[in-house]
């Protein structure tokens, strides 16, 4: 039986035409014709039938269907092990983690861990901070890394480090030492400010803000890179965790503005752990040793 019969197979099954299936595989829908045919031939019944210029599973389609995701699915995965095993990998290490951290801290940490363990290979799946604590209940993670404490779930967390939060602002171009310090009242009453690019704080400091200034303008952008990118361009301003911005803030694309208006919080990153198995030990300890 051949693979690529059986991934045409699945992919018309999905789409229900030759056509979209001949795109979406980049094959000719003679070719995708051929394959279906084939397999037909081999299973001994028929797994289409047409209905005008679409295509339907008959009932013998619909049974072998998972059977063919299975095979596809056992032979990549085949594919992947050996691919491992010739890169030199002998373990493997699946992290979940908020796209904040993969985006700060992650790249570093995860460059001096790979050079102790070369033997390990790493998987990073970037989730949003309130998937990742099921994900390593449920196995699809041996270590997750998150912005928000997981709850339920037979998972363990404990906070791995705390981040300051900060106000950040466009740089004005002048000289930190010599420029006017930034007046945050009047930054509150003209400027927009970002919200919600955090799991956890956001709703407490508006609050705070507002006791300030009722008619602080106000925009939702949900990721962090986005965030700063609408900052550098002077859109408006934020409060960010401080390991966040750390690049931008060196490299002067952003300023600190310093304030004791506001009460600013702090970002916790939790570390959440499961019953992983050796592999997911070493990462922990590695992560406790740097923070």
């Amino acid at each position: 039986m051949n693979i690529k019969w059986l991934n045409t197979f699945v992919t018309a099954a999905t789409y229900e035409n030759y056509r979209e299936t001949s795109e979406k595989l980049y094959i000719s829908q003679p070719t995708v014709s051929v394959h279906i045919q084939q397999l037909e031939k081999e299973m001994g019944t028929k797994l289409f039938e047409k209905t005008g210029r679409n295509i339907v599973l008959t009932q013998a389609g619909r049974r072998f269907l998972p059977h063919a995701k299975a095979i596809i699915e056992s032979y990549n995965d085949g594919l992947h092990q050996m691919t491992s095993w010739q890169q030199g990998y002998s373990q493997k290490l699946t992290l979940a983690v908020s796209p904040l951290i993969a985006s700060s801290i992650l790249p570093y940490t995860l460059q001096q861990f790979m050079k102790l363990h070369p033997q390990i290979e790493v998987v990073v799946q970037v989730s949003d901070s309130h998937q990742i604590g099921d994900m390593v209940h449920n196995g699809q993670a041996d270590v997750g890394l998150s912005r928000m404490e997981p709850y339920g779930g037979n998972v363990k967390s404990e906070v791995l480090y705390e981040d300051r939060v900060i106000l950040v602002v466009p740089h004005d171009g002048g000289d930190l030492e010599t420029s006017p310090p930034i007046d945050v009242e009047q930054l509150l009453k003209e400027e927009t400010l970002f919200t919600y690019n955090h799991p956890v704080y956001w709703d407490e400091l508006l609050t705070e803000i507002r006791s300030i200034y009722s008619g602080i303008r106000t925009m939702v952008v949900s990721h962090v890179h986005i965030t700063k990118r609408f900052i550098e361009e002077g859109i408006g301003f934020s409060f960010l965790p401080v390991s966040t911005v750390r690049r931008e803030l060196m490299e002067g694309r952003m300023m600190e503005v310093h304030t004791d208006l506001i009460r600013l919080p702090v970002a916790k990153t939790y570390l959440v752990t499961g019953n992983a198995g050796r592999e997911a030990d070493l990462f922990c300890e590695f992560l406790k040793k740097k923070f």
